[in-house]
């Protein structure tokens, strides 16, 4: 036992959005987080167990390697039996990869350096059976894919791109590390972007700007309007274009 009497243990699990409304506890709306909390609570016989994630995703996005801690005063002594345990108990659209203990200080948020995300394109055919999973749309031009990802790479103020209320902390400004393209099989454009935080929307409006330039809806200049505007929040012009959230995926979060 820990001095402290007090265990933290970190989660790496992955889910499949699509028949949630988001990672948050919702009322009356079946949420990922609402799924865990209950089934470790049942496995350590703890009522309202807490979890704290690295982050939220929206309804209908994906996770492949989520984060997450939660605190108990009981010590796990089997974790090979607990994960076995755990996913028997929770729906099969949950899956808990890894569990360890660590350190009291360390937070699925607050200890990350970096995230992984990639949005998901088929261009090729559209395949009703994986709708939940991708975005269809044939008429991509990489060429001009390519010239516009560069305007969203290094750091800006993303208050245009997302709808986020406040921001006291960080005032919108993020940085984007670098936004990766590759194709897949000759069927599939997967657009990876790797940040050091990421806001509500933020990736899916920035997929759907790179969409709407690509269908020549929006010019390169204008899409700098946004992108460098740092007006105040009463004053914000939030961009229109979005991106479905079905080809959204959280890949993976970095720690040091």
């Amino acid at each position: 036992m820990n001095k402290d009497n007090k265990y933290n243990y970190k989660i790496t699990f992955s889910y499949d959005g699509s028949s949630f409304f988001g990672y948050q506890i919702q009322n009356d709306k079946r949420s990922v987080e609402e799924e865990i909390e209950k089934a470790l609570s049942i496995i350590l016989n703890i009522n309202n167990i807490k979890i704290y994630s690295s982050g939220r995703t929206d309804k209908g996005v994906h996770a492949i390697n989520q984060v997450a801690n939660f605190f108990t005063l009981k010590k796990i002594n089997d974790l090979s039996l607990f994960l076995y345990k755990i996913n028997k108990l929770l729906p099969k659209d949950i899956y808990i990869k890894k569990i360890k203990e660590v350190s009291l200080l360390f937070s699925a948020r607050l200890s990350s350096i970096k995230k992984e995300y990639y949005y998901l394109i088929n261009y090729k055919e559209y395949d009703p059976l994986k709708r939940n999973y991708e975005l269809y749309k044939s008429n991509i031009d990489l060429n001009k894919i390519k010239e516009v990802i560069t305007l969203f790479k290094g750091e800006h103020n993303f208050i245009n791109f997302t709808s986020k209320k406040e921001d006291k902390l960080n005032n919108y400004v993020r940085t984007i590390f670098d936004i990766k393209i590759s194709k897949i099989n000759n069927k599939y454009l997967k657009l990876t972007f790797i940040g050091n935080g990421f806001m509500r929307y933020e990736i899916r409006k920035i997929v759907g700007t790179i969409l709407a330039y690509n269908d020549n809806k929006i010019t390169l200049k204008k899409i700098k309007e946004y992108l460098d505007d740092s007006n105040n929040e009463d004053n914000r012009k939030i961009i229109n274009y979005q991106a479905p959230s079905e080809g959204l995926y959280l890949y993976k979060v970095y720690y040091k």
